[in-house]
């Protein structure tokens, strides 16, 4: 028997060095950074010669295998979390653009309409002055815009004005207020707008190290899992694309059925009980008592049918990005992330399903009343992932294509490029978007 090899790394050998982790925000033990021993090539040809030693080989290989691809797997969903964050915190920091852009132009509009009502009253300062208003005149004319209001106010008790010249002073003060109070709310807009931006960028870098520490953890563990898999095939007379498959599919969607948590379709309709004949008696029958009338069923809930013509554009242009790479905010051309491949993917047949957030297009999906229970999928709906499955989570942190007979299609992750695989079951949201019908 050749003697085991033992594989016991630490995580810096490994290529995830602690400071990544705990910039990550992930601090491990030393003990939970070590690898555990994975059997030889040897070990694996000595159990084939025994079919009780080869049963346990192959249960010792895949319970190594299942816990590795669980730990990338936790990697992956955090990059992917934190990739959504950015999303969102690009988001509200767009919105904060937005809305401090609508401001300065209100500013700049409200600016010119009071400079325009000084310009008026200008001209009855200056009828005044002819008349004795020459100390007004001089003050309002050289007087800072601050000092401005109050002067104009003065001027508004002058006995001699008319009823008309009145209106317009009293015109000139509300657009300088005006004017004011939105130059005010542009500056707070603008310190809001540089907090979110600098939130943007903290959620960006957080995402990229998370990104970076879900690479790492796959480059330390792809050589292991690839041997493990190979060496799971021989013992099993497969192929190890076959076991990966089988050990991946695990975790994938079962038939379509009802979910606890998804309101029910219909109610049944109860039958009514039949009553058996009475026998003929001499004496009289009884009266037979009234029994109430079944309630109809329920209606079905009708859910938008899907646009079959725009369905397989879609489809046709998700599928022709299978193989590029992931990116964080990748939306093309040749680079993808989650929202950015669904989005692009029906922009293609000229529907919108939201902004380039997961979050943002299971939200847009609701608001549209396209959230269809997961019972009823079809092909072309997009399918969601949050903490837990919870379709109450604010935070969906992935998305993905459905096409049918179990199988999705995604820009997964920072460790693999668009694919087709089996849908996932874990953090499933109960319901699936449909984004045309």
């Amino acid at each position: 028997m050749g003697e085991r090899r033992t594989r016991r790394r630490a995580a810096a050998a490994a290529g995830l060095p602690a400071g990544l982790l705990l910039a990550f925000g992930q601090p491990l033990s030393a003990a939970a950074l070590q690898q555990p021993d994975y059997p030889t090539w040897d070990e694996v040809e000595q159990a084939r010669a025994n079919e009780a030693a080869a049963a346990a080989k192959v249960s010792e290989l895949e319970g190594l295998l299942i816990k590795l691809e669980a730990d990338a797997a936790e990697f992956n969903r955090a990059a992917l979390i934190a990739a959504e964050d950015y999303h969102l915190a690009t988001s509200a920091l767009d919105e904060a653009v937005a809305r401090l852009d609508r401001l300065r132009r209100q500013v700049d509009a409200a600016q010119a309409r009071a400079e325009e009502s000084e310009r008026r009253v200008a001209i009855i300062v200056a009828q005044l002055a002819r008349s004795g208003g020459a100390d007004v005149t001089i003050g309002l004319l050289l007087t800072a815009s601050a000092d401005a209001e109050s002067l104009l106010a003065q001027l508004g008790t002058a006995e001699r004005l008319s009823e008309s010249s009145r209106a317009l002073l009293d015109r000139a003060i509300y657009d300088k207020k005006t004017a004011d109070a939105l130059a005010a709310d542009a500056r707070a807009a603008e310190t809001e707008r540089r907090r979110l931006a600098e939130e943007a960028e903290s959620a960006y870098k957080k995402a990229e190290r998370a990104a970076e520490a879900a690479r790492a953890k796959a480059d330390a563990q792809n050589a292991d899992l690839d041997r493990m898999y190979a060496q799971l095939a021989a013992l099993k007379g497969t192929t190890a694309q076959t076991e990966r498959e089988h050990l991946e599919g695990r975790d994938t969607a079962p038939p379509p059925g009802p979910s606890p948590s998804d309101p029910p379709t219909s109610t049944p309709t109860p039958k009514p009980t039949s009553s058996p004949t009475p026998k003929p008696t001499s004496s009289p029958a009884p009266t037979p008592t009234p029994t109430s009338t079944p309630k109809p069923p329920a209606p079905k809930p009708e859910y938008p049918t899907p646009n079959g013509s725009k369905v397989e554009t879609a489809i046709a242009f998700a599928t022709d990005q299978v193989g590029e790479k992931y990116q964080l905010g990748g939306m093309g051309p040749d680079v993808w992330d989650c929202s950015g491949l669904a989005k692009a993917s029906y922009a293609a047949a000229g529907v919108y399903i939201g902004i380039h957030s997961s979050t943002d297009q299971y939200n847009y999906m609701k608001q549209q009343n396209r959230l269809v229970p997961r019972a009823q999928w079809q092909r072309g709906d997009l399918l969601f992932y949050s903490d837990g499955g919870s379709a109450s989570n604010p935070r969906k942190y992935h998305v993905a294509i459905y096409l049918g007979d179990g199988k999705m299609i995604e820009a997964p992750n920072p460790t693999a490029r668009v694919r087709i695989v089996n849908v996932r079951t874990g953090d499933l949201v109960p319901y699936v978007g449909r984004p045309t019908g």
